[in-house]
């Protein structure tokens, strides 16, 4: 459809094994589901930082609700990421994070967080010039 900007920002970038605590290195092919729940945190990390800069931290928000749907088995090698802002409310917002591999999707991974107070008890409005940031990524 013509004239219709997309907010959705797709990052390609490998997904692989860290070191295990002990040091030793993991050779298996397949990537645990943490890992993948660790990319998709990089990947929305990523889109609020491009849309807020110093506006809102990453640091600034807590996870209030994290759901994970996998319908195929990722693999260690590149992936592409679709990440879109998709719920913006008084003090929170959502992401719905895509991972995608040889053309697939293989995980739909959505996070809620909240802008926290200082003393991380409790949630606090978000300003007008962090909605405003925010508002220019939102999900049509």
């Amino acid at each position: 459809m013509s004239g219709v900007r997309t907010r959705m920002k797709v990052y390609t970038a490998p997904i692989t094994h860290r070191p295990e605590r002990d040091g030793t290195v993991v050779d298996s092919a397949h990537v645990p589901f943490y890992l993948a729940m660790e990319h998709s945190a990089a990947a929305w990390r990523s889109l609020l930082v491009e849309a807020c800069g110093d506006l809102l931290h990453p640091g600034d928000l807590g996870v209030v609700d994290v759901s994970a749907t996998f319908t195929r088995e990722l693999f260690v090698g590149e992936v592409h990421t679709e990440v879109e802002l998709i719920r913006l409310g008084t003090s929170s917002l959502g992401f719905r994070v895509v991972i995608h591999q040889h053309g697939v999707a293989g995980a739909v991974i959505t996070t809620v967080l909240a802008r926290l107070a200082a003393d991380r008890k409790t949630s606090v409005p978000l300003s007008a010039a962090q909605r405003a940031a925010l508002e220019s990524v939102l999900a049509a």
